[in-house]
């Protein structure tokens, strides 16, 4: 049998639960196995370490040892053949992941691509990617850019009875066509979720299916009261429902999850500011914004394109799919989708905005002019201007970039930041001293802020000490952009 794939993103585990092993027959020196270079090589490849904890008589240690080596190394490879589900580690391991403490990560049912190395394969088929040892975000979007179908769940395991939980949450995704059910998707549909048995029931009646906003239940109709939603069937179109609610009617000739589009209805209403709305090819649209918004990039793919070019709405449908595959790292169809915008909508600086954050290093010159446009047409807003200067100060045209950044008193963090870069680069020390100052002050203050007010106090005021803290400080929040910085000045 071989190894189960990305096993030894575990290694610790798995020889905590071997040690107790040996530990039962080998009571004495309190052996202990260790995720490190040693004496031990599992597999042939991975190693690992046996010691003795306690001392005990160094003859008995001698002779006992190579005994108790070898049995590490099987007890340690039998765990890990043991607990292994179809060429990945099993559900078994999640439960000694949780002797540790709670564990987030993904629950994945359909057919994804093939997990990465450290998913855990569950019996039921699914798999779990815990967050610490996969790349949860970089498995969605590689999921989303194949188009794969698929449901993930975002979720904290802390005892086994939340997997049933788990479950139940991707039965909710499945009704509402959903591929990655997120946090903010599990707050708006937590009266689903806590009505489940009863939704399906009323789903599988007969009827015109229709969701109200509306916490009682209106008369003459019967439903099923959902928390501030109230789900039910009309037994004929020519039913009355009256005036005066936000809802949603689902006629049953439209593609996709009835719940998920009687819901969009719903919300469609909420919108239009009220009157119970019946599902139409524009409904699509509303329910791509609602995946968008909860963060399934999948889904809202799926809803935009079968709208198309019916949406009354198009520059904003095109933006939209612009900003789905920017997020999807494909910037070449980002901008196919964002110029499309822009011819319907040339004066809209979000998009003006958006489409220079997609162009390519060779086309600067096109960005800059973008930027500058959106800046104008928004009213010289904070978001533009920032944007605006950020790129004058990539080429290296800092008195334009600090004109229009001066005498501002709405900037963000980032934006004062950069004010300070700005200064710095003009060789305005004292004023860039004193404005980094300012934004060091808040916790929250960019790597970059303190990456510049270190070079401050080091090459202009020459207190090196407090520059060494800052150093510190700067590079154990950004890392490898604070090290390029520090080493380029």
């Amino acid at each position: 049998m071989s190894e189960p794939l990305g096993w030894e993103k575990y290694l610790d585990h798995y020889l905590r639960a071997a040690e107790r092993e040996i530990l039962r027959v080998c009571p004495r020196g309190n052996p202990r196995l260790l995720p490190e270079e040693g004496n031990l090589l599992l597999f042939g490849r991975v190693p690992a370490t046996l010691r003795f904890s306690e001392r005990g008589s160094l003859a008995e240690n001698k002779r006992w040892f190579p005994v108790l080596r070898e049995l590490a190394l099987k007890t340690v490879e039998h765990l890990v053949l043991a607990t292994a589900q179809d060429g990945y580690p099993g559900e078994d391991l999640l439960w000694l992941l949780l002797e540790k403490g709670p564990v987030r990560g993904l629950l994945i049912s359909g057919r994804p691509l093939p997990p990465p190395p450290g998913s855990l394969r569950l019996a039921s088929g699914k798999f779990f990617l815990p967050e610490t040892k996969t790349d949860l975000r970089g498995f969605l979007r590689e999921n989303w850019r194949s188009g794969r179908n698929f449901r993930a769940v975002e979720i904290t395991l802390r005892t086994p009875d939340d997997l049933e939980e788990a479950r139940a949450w991707l039965e909710i995704a499945r009704l509402f066509g959903l591929t990655y059910l997120s946090p903010r998707a599990r707050k708006d549909l937590l009266p689903f979720r806590q009505h489940l048995s009863s939704v399906k029931r009323w789903l599988r009646r007969k009827g015109l299916l229709g969701l109200l906003r509306q916490k009682e239940r209106p008369p003459d109709i019967s439903g099923l009261r959902l928390e501030e939603f109230f789900l039910f069937r009309l037994p004929s179109p020519k039913k009355k429902i009256g005036r005066g609610y936000i809802g949603g009617l689902y006629p049953g000739n439209f593609s996709g999850p009835p719940l998920a589009l009687v819901y969009a209805a719903c919300e469609h209403s909420r919108r239009a500011g009220g009157g119970v709305i019946s599902f139409e090819p524009f409904t699509y649209h509303v329910l791509g914004d609602l995946y968008l918004d909860w963060g399934d990039l999948g889904a809202a793919l799926w809803a935009y394109h079968l709208i198309g070019e019916k949406s009354p709405q198009p520059a904003e449908l095109l933006n939209n799919l612009g900003l789905i595959y920017r997020t999807l790292g494909l910037p070449e169809k980002a901008r196919e989708f964002f110029r499309q915008a822009l011819s319907l909508a040339p004066d809209d600086p979000l998009i003006h905005y958006n489409l220079a954050g997609v162009l390519g290093q060779e086309e600067r010159k096109e960005a800059l002019e973008h930027l500058r446009r959106a800046y104008q047409l928004s009213g010289q807003k904070t978001l533009f201007a920032e944007a605006l200067a950020r790129e004058l100060l990539e080429q290296n045209r800092t008195s334009e970039a600090a004109e229009v950044l001066s005498g501002r008193d709405d900037l963000s963090l980032r934006g004062k930041t950069l004010l300070g870069e700005i200064l710095y680069r003009e060789g305005r020390l004292e004023e860039a001293y004193h404005l980094l100052r300012e934004v060091c002050g808040h916790r929250e203050a960019p790597p970059r802020a303190l990456a510049y007010l270190a070079l401050l106090y080091r090459d202009w005021r020459g207190e090196k000490e407090v520059a060494e803290i800052l150093e510190r400080e700067a590079l154990s929040r950004g890392g490898a952009e604070v090290r390029s910085l520090l080493r380029r000045t």
